[in-house]
C-alpha cells in the first residue's frame, strides 16, 4: 500500500499549490482524495482481516 500513501501525499502538495493559486474547488477536491487515500493506507494494515492458515 505503499504506492496509496505517495499518491495521497502527492494529492495533498498539488492541492497545497491548487489553493495557493486560488483554484479553490479543484485544491479542495485533491485535498479530501488526498486525505482519504493517505488515511486508508494507514489503516490498511491494522484493520484488514488476518487468513487462517491450517
Amino acid at each position: 500500500m505503499l504506492i496509496h500513501r505517495l499518491l495521497g501525499f502527492a494529492l495533498i502538495f498539488f492541492a497545497i499549490s491548487m489553493l495557493v493559486e486560488q483554484m479553490w474547488w479543484v485544491g479542495g477536491i485533491c485535498l479530501l482524495i488526498g486525505i482519504g487515500m493517505t488515511a486508508k493506507s494507514f489503516g490498511y494494515g491494522k484493520w484488514r482481516k488476518k487468513k487462517h492458515t491450517w
